[in-house]
């Protein structure tokens, strides 16, 4: 059987999709219990029951499904038709939309964003990042918060020299983690076995260390004031993971879908086009990142 290779200098949306049952099983709960933490920490008391929540980067939407349950209105964003299918059947009254994280437009702005299990490292270059920012400030009103965690390069070098192993209904899933020191990325090449009706999938996911000091540059460039860094407690890796919040400083208008729709949008399971505080998505077809140094 042919192998389906994907290209080690692409991240396509096909990789995602690939990996997704095995993230469901193994990878998607890893930080879940660090990322509710988090949240009602700092958090809990800073917003109202009912507040519209964005949950970026929502994977296979475990932490969707508790900020629902907190009784927030939520809308999840992911680049993954296929995680976003495990997502939509655990958290049915939510709205998930399909679109890359540097790029999404919505029609609604949010009280609170997050963007946890160090999703935000996977903007491989500054122009990227400062994208990321720019969407999620036009996104939330004044005074609204963004909380993401983050990895700097210790706690890549630190935990990103090991190989691992996931068995899901008789495919295996291998991946190898590994710190290019040449580039500054984290790596990880990744095996699917195939089966009778599924190729086998071979593809590589990069991420990229982030300095405080280049987030709170960039943070306050986009918009945002930061309100606190910490380190996060019981969460690998042990050393270079922080979480930091930030609040919308400087007003913003916000984008205006009154005249026109955005050309092809994509929305989830066929959600309709407007309703109450959720928000629809253009699509991106490939993730596709260079590998550009950061500018100084």
């Amino acid at each position: 059987m042919e192998s389906n290779v994907i290209s080690p200098d692409i991240e396509s949306v096909d990789a995602y999709d690939a990996l997704a049952p095995f993230y469901e099983r193994h990878w998607g709960t890893r930080f879940f219990d660090s990322a509710t933490r988090l949240f009602s920490h700092l958090l809990k008391n800073r917003l109202k029951v009912g507040a519209a929540a964005l949950d970026l980067c929502c994977g296979t939407g475990d932490f969707a499904k508790w900020l629902d349950a907190t009784g927030m209105i939520v809308t999840g964003v992911d680049n993954s038709t296929r995680m976003l299918g495990y997502a939509q059947a655990k958290v049915p009254d939510a709205q998930f939309y399909k679109a890359d994280m540097r790029a999404f437009q919505l029609a609604f702005q949010f009280d609170v964003a997050t963007c946890f299990y160090n999703s935000i490292n996977q903007a491989l270059t500054l122009a990227d990042l400062r994208s990321v920012l720019r969407a999620v400030r036009r996104h939330l009103r004044v005074g609204g918060w963004f909380l993401f965690d983050f990895v700097e390069e210790n706690g890549y070098i630190d935990s990103w020299e090991a190989d691992e192993v996931v068995h899901l209904n008789g495919r295996l899933c291998e991946v190898r983690y590994r710190y290019d020191h040449h580039l500054g990325h984290a790596v990880s090449h990744v095996t699917i076995g195939g089966t009778l009706s599924e190729p086998p999938h071979e593809f590589v996911i990069r991420q990229r260390p982030l300095a405080l000091t280049t987030l709170r540059a960039e943070l306050k460039h986009a918009g945002f004031t930061v309100e606190s860094v910490s380190s996060v407690p019981n969460a690998a890796p042990q050393r270079g993971r922080l979480v930091l919040l930030a609040r919308a400083a400087s007003p913003e208008v916000a984008p205006d879908f009154r005249d026109r729709q955005i050309a092809g949008v994509e929305m989830f399971a066929g959600v309709p086009w407007a309703r109450a505080m959720k928000s629809s998505l253009p699509p991106t077809e490939l993730s596709v990142v260079k590998t550009d140094s950061y500018e100084a």
